[in-house]
This record gives structure tokens, C-alpha cells and sequence, in this order.
């Protein structure tokens, strides 16, 4: 065999182990956020990636912990990526709006009243998170349903006078335009 075909094999080998190498830390890794994720192994906060926070948010919330998950979407919310800090504000959303949901199947006043500060702070998490991106169609579908949990009223000008009894319209008086029927 030539030196230079021995050569030739052997950077190949070796570009080959470097790129299992690469390979196994990469698995490695995502097994370590694996068990990060399920809380079989805790990790320091400082090590954690935006996702994996992300993903212990998303078990917490489920585990019924409100303002433990709450606080750790505000924080994923300002320092995750872009992506995953309006799926953070999404979430902060949805459960405003499940607590909000929760206190009001009580049953009681105190719960009624306590609801309505939680359903105003997940209409304005939902529009926050429309007006970042206006087609996410699960915010704009809790959003109606947050809204027609606590119908917002809507503020007219009561200094306006009100408009004349006897008033003409503009349409009826414009000359060569039908709106109306024959």
C-alpha cells in the first residue's frame, strides 16, 4: 500500500472518530435534559438551557404549582429566545386563565371576585402575545374565551351630547347613491 493512501485512510478514520465523538456527546447531552425534563435528575439553574426551564415551567404548572410556574415563565419570558419567550407569555396566559377558571367553579363570592383581576391579566397576556405574532390561533381562541368570562364593557364619552331626535341621515340626503332597497 502507498504512503499516501495509508495517508489518505487514516485522516478519514480519524475525521470519522471525531465525528462519533461529536455525535456522542450530542446524545449525551440530550439524555442529561431528558432526565432534567421527567425530574429525575436535578440540574444547577445556571446550567440549564431556555428549554429545558421551559419544559420544568410546563411540569410544574401541570402539577398544579400556580405561582412557582408563574415565576418561571416571567423569567423565561425575558431571557429564552425570541420563540420560546412568546410560548412563555402564552402559557403565563393559559393559567391566569385556569386559576381564574378554578376560582370561579368554587362556587362562592370571594371566589367570583377573585377571578376577575386573573381573567384581565390572561386577556392582556393573550393580546400581548397576538400582537407579537397575530396568527396564533390558541391565544386568539382563549382570548374569546377569557372574554366571555368577564365581558369587557365598553367605555363611551357620557360628556357627548346625544344626537338629535329628529336628525337627518347623511345617506338619505346624498343624491345619485341607494343604500336602501326600491
Amino acid at each position: 500500500m502507498s504512503r499516501r493512501l495509508r495517508r489518505g485512510l487514516t485522516l478519514l478514520l480519524l475525521a470519522l472518530a471525531c465525528a462519533a465523538g461529536y455525535d456522542g456527546y450530542r446524545l449525551f447531552m440530550a439524555q442529561m435534559q431528558n432526565r432534567a425534563i421527567t425530574g429525575a435528575e436535578p440540574i444547577a439553574p445556571e446550567e440549564r438551557r431556555a428549554h429545558v426551564a421551559f419544559a420544568g415551567a410546563a411540569r410544574v404548572g401541570a402539577a398544579g404549582d400556580y405561582l412557582r410556574a408563574l415565576t418561571l415563565y416571567k423569567q423565561l419570558s425575558q431571557d429564552a429566545p425570541p420563540a420560546l419567550q412568546l410560548a412563555a407569555r402564552y402559557n403565563s396566559a393559559n393559567l391566569h386563565l385556569r386559576e381564574a377558571m378554578r376560582l370561579r367553579d368554587a362556587g362562592d363570592a370571594a371566589g367570583m371576585t377573585q377571578s376577575l383581576p386573573l381573567l384581565e391579566l390572561a386577556k392582556q397576556g393573550y393580546r400581548d402575545v397576538l400582537r407579537d405574532d397575530p396568527q396564533q390561533w390558541d391565544a386568539r381562541y382563549n382570548l374569546e374565551r377569557a372574554l366571555r368570562l368577564a365581558p369587557e364593557i365598553e367605555e363611551g364619552d357620557e360628556d357627548a351630547a346625544p344626537p338629535p331626535l329628529s336628525s337627518e341621515r347623511a345617506v338619505t340626503t346624498m343624491k345619485s347613491f341607494n343604500l336602501g332597497l326600491p
